[in-house]
């Protein structure tokens, strides 16, 4: 089929001028092709299957640093966040250039604000897609200090962006906080702050079957009868009011024992 009639039937659109993708690619991918660069950063960290705390505005793309900027109004009519690496080595992720996982989650270090980025981090580390040692190997020498301390904030025992979230909170209020902790007649709970109150997160897509629901109830019983206080909080309380979430839980931990 000829690329007018590809275009007359719609399985192929018109990007820009002298690019053309099939309909529903993803911004991403498209604004590549615009400007023949690689996706990179929060975008290729996204693309690759990895939680992301919030989707970026604008791709992020990556061009190797020495190459030079012509004008060109197609490019100039896609708005991106332009990286400009000393190397870049993009590899191929379903089919379009994107650079490897380490280099992108590297990037979104220096990037991202850090509880994004750490959120990006453990949710690579948790799935086994990567190491610290592989993403700390692609920050530049000239890299921040800041970007290494960030790096040292992940732990891949989290299993939720919002497990991630409600954790650097709660240490960067002073408490302490384990990650996964496993408790007989219980099993796995999200986070035990200072070995007494076990917070549970309860994502957008938490589960609501009655023999789910039956499961936690028991679950909390037993927490309980260990004597554990048992908080849940919801992704809008974690996403919306993360202050509040802090001040329960220290509430919490001020209460005295029941005996």
């Amino acid at each position: 089929m000829s690329l007018r009639r590809a275009l007359a039937a719609g399985s192929v659109v018109r990007l820009a001028h002298g690019v053309y993708g099939v309909p529903g690619c993803s911004t991403a991918v498209a604004a590549a092709a615009v400007h023949g660069a690689a996706i990179g950063c929060i975008s290729a960290v996204e693309l690759a299957g990895v939680a992301v705390l919030h989707r970026p505005v604008h791709p992020h793309l990556v061009v190797p640093r020495d190459r030079g900027r012509t004008p060109s109004q197609a490019r100039d009519s896609v708005p991106v966040v332009l990286h400009r690496e000393p190397r870049c080595d993009p590899g191929r992720t379903v089919g379009v250039q994107a650079v490897p996982l380490d280099a992108a989650l590297a990037r979104m270090l220096l990037c991202c604000p850090p509880v994004a980025a750490v959120v990006s981090v453990d949710s690579a580390l948790q799935r086994r897609r990567t190491t610290s040692a592989a993403i700390a190997g692609r920050l530049p020498a000239t890299a921040p200090v800041s970007a290494r301390l960030v790096l040292a904030r992940a732990d891949g025992r989290s299993r939720s962006p919002l497990e991630t979230v409600a954790r650097l909170a709660l240490r960067a209020a002073g408490l302490q906080v384990d990650v996964g902790v496993v408790i007989p007649m219980v099993g796995e709970v999200d986070l035990v702050v200072a070995g007494r109150v076990v917070v549970e997160l309860d994502g957008l897509a938490y589960h609501s079957g009655r023999r789910e629901f039956r499961e936690d109830r028991r679950r909390d019983r037993e927490l309980a009868l260990q004597g554990y206080v048992v908080l849940r909080f919801t992704a809008e309380d974690v996403l919306g009011d993360l202050a509040r979430l802090v001040a329960t839980v220290r509430a919490a931990l001020s209460a005295p024992r029941r005996r």
